[in-house]
């Protein structure tokens, strides 16, 4: 199979089976997805180095976590589940279930683990590093010697014994070969290209073995529909993960049916962002349960004069990672609606919120900054006339309708989030005071 930036998911699943973890995306988009179609129990615990994302794309599942707070998530449709570098998860379907994975494009460390059903003691467990070995190659060499030796599946505390795997059921040497003879056919068509970066190679993890979860970061579950009834703003975050590293889905909610113009203007990222369609009608480009990846700089909107749907109704989770041990930057740029040339670009780094806030911060409380940057933007162009002027042609292009995005409510509400904390945080202390007095 030929590795693209647009497929369709449902199209594709027929194909997979339980826990191919069959990597969709071209080399080097990051995050990469991995599509599997499942039917049985995972027979092991998986556990990654880096942090990870289950998206539930069809029937119902049981998502259970070893060495963390959170025992399991019930999986349906439209459901996200974040798992925190290092923390055992399985999944277990109720009805036969799509998947969708999503991963670092260099994961480093994996490993399977087994766990004593009585004692919730783990067993057994083989890492690999993925930069030497797919995963599919482990999953498979780990649990043949999981089934030849019975020390792997006796647990030591009780004496009870887990039966060896069925094998038959995965395709894993299978499924490796199709991932390298996909990866080979792409680095050649990519080279043959002239590829503006060189094709990515794998590296080898820095760890000797995966550390465990960290306890500032524990599972979550959202539920995309839940959500993004009550989302104010486009690309609400569904998770408080922000640091590099982290995966980051947000939701889009577009409807054009009675929340005016959305405008037009185009929007650059230093990191990958991939969008997974969750419903759509009336859109020429976007259809349910389709995936695409477009380039870091990007249109969105709609251009002037070019007509919308006024049927247009789609919800979207557009994903990026936050980069690691590198800047992350983004902008903002508007085009001249008569001639198209670029009239006023605002760059800004990923991890600043644009204005001086009241008490102290932390990513998790000033939320997804390019959300508040983008009404900042934003305002700069709509208040400023001569922002509004082509440099080009000399067209004072009409202000941009940034009511339709929500960015400037996001922006406030973080600003009094911000200082609402810290005005508590000084009557709990000050409380604490005349606790401590009174006694």
């Amino acid at each position: 199979m030929r590795r693209k930036n647009r497929f369709e998911i449902y199209k594709e699943a027929p194909a997979r089976g339980a826990y191919d973890e069959f990597p969709m995306l071209e080399l080097g988009i990051d995050p990469q997805l991995h599509l599997s179609r499942n039917d049985i129990s995972q027979p092991f615990f998986l556990i990654c180095e880096q942090d990870t994302v289950i998206a539930q794309m069809s029937g119902e599942a049981r998502i259970e976590f070893r060495q963390s707070p959170v025992n399991y998530f019930e999986l349906k449709l439209g459901d996200f589940a974040y798992v925190p570098r290092g923390t055992p998860h399985r999944i277990v379907p109720k009805s036969e279930s799509v998947h969708l994975r999503y991963k670092a494009s260099d994961p480093g460390l994996e490993a399977v683990a087994w766990y004593s059903p009585r004692t919730q003691e783990e067993i057994a467990r083989v890492t690999f590093d993925c930069a030497k070995e797919l995963p599919q190659d482990g999953y498979q060499r780990a649990c043949l010697s999981f089934n030849d030796d019975a020390t792997m599946r006796r647990c030591p505390t009780t004496g009870t014994e887990l039966p060896p795997i069925d094998l038959s059921r995965f395709r894993w040497p299978e499924i490796a070969a199709e991932v390298r003879e996909a990866e080979t056919t792409e680095a050649a068509r990519l080279q043959k290209r002239g590829a503006d970066t060189p094709v990515p190679t794998r590296t080898a993890s820095r760890e000797s073995a995966i550390p465990p979860p960290d306890e500032a970061f524990m599972p979550m579950r959202v539920n995309v529909y839940d959500f993004g009834r009550t989302a104010g703003a486009a690309l609400s975050p569904l998770f408080p993960y922000f640091t590099e590293g982290c995966i980051v889905p947000c939701v889009a909610v577009q409807d054009l049916s009675d929340r005016g113009e959305r405008g037009y203007f185009v929007h650059f990222n230093t990191v990958q962002e991939v969008n997974v369609c969750f419903g759509a009608r009336g859109s020429s480009y976007l259809v349910s349960g389709g995936v695409s990846v477009g380039p870091t700089t990007h249109p969105v909107g709609d251009k002037h004069g070019q007509a919308p749907n006024p049927e247009l109704m789609v919800i979207a989770v557009i994903t990026q990672r936050q980069a690691v041990a590198a800047p992350q930057r983004e902008a903002m740029i508007f085009m001249c609606e008569q001639c198209g040339e670029e009239t006023f670009r605002n760059d800004y780094e990923a991890d600043a919120f644009p204005d001086p806030l009241e008490g102290p911060i932390d990513s998790q409380i000033i939320g997804l900054p390019t959300i508040s940057q983008s009404a900042a933007s934003s305002q700069l162009y709509n208040q400023n006339e001569g922002n509004r002027v082509c440099k080009k042609c000399g067209h004072l292009n009409a202000p941009f309708p940034d009511a339709y995005w929500g960015w400037a409510g996001y922006r406030r509400r973080t600003r009094i989030a911000v200082e609402a904390r810290k005005i508590m945080g000084e009557a709990a202390a000050a409380g604490a005071g005349l606790s401590v007095a009174a006694e």
